[in-house]
């Protein structure tokens, strides 16, 4: 019986020892690149169908790297009061679509909302494929 309690506690104790090593904890990093599109509470068909495209396209395209922290990707209401740190970090008043990026420990802002409005309701497939290309290149 004696014998039985020694065994049963040294796995207890190693068993909590490999617990205690990294299993089952999430290590949280940040993020290696940032998709942010802005827009105010009162929209636009074309402001409407950039965020349409852009869901389709970071759902479709990015959905893995997104689940693995690589890209944050957030839709931000400009006029939502929780979100004016955010807004006031990219000096934005209305609708606006940037991609962050680190080089160097360096943030690098990459302003995309000409593009988005020339080609997001227009071209739909032009800005998809051209936001990919920006993100891809991105994450290099």
């Amino acid at each position: 019986m004696e014998k039985a309690y020694v065994i049963l506690s040294v796995l207890l104790v190693f068993g909590g020892f490999r617990d205690g090593f990294g299993q089952g904890k999430t290590v949280v990093s940040t993020p290696k690149l940032e998709v942010y599109y802005f827009h105010p509470t009162e929209r636009c068909p074309i402001d409407q169908s950039i965020e349409q495209n852009l869901l389709k396209l970071m759902q479709s395209s990015f959905a893995k790297e997104i689940k693995d922290g690589k890209i944050k990707f957030q839709v931000i209401n400009t006029d939502d009061k929780s979100q004016a740190k955010t807004v006031a970090r990219f000096d934005i008043n209305a609708q606006a679509l940037y991609i962050v990026s680190r080089k160097n420990g360096k943030e690098i802002k990459n302003d995309l909302t000409r593009f988005a409005f020339d080609y997001g309701q227009s071209n739909p497939d032009r800005f998809r494929s051209g936001l990919k290309v920006e993100i891809d290149n991105s994450l290099k």
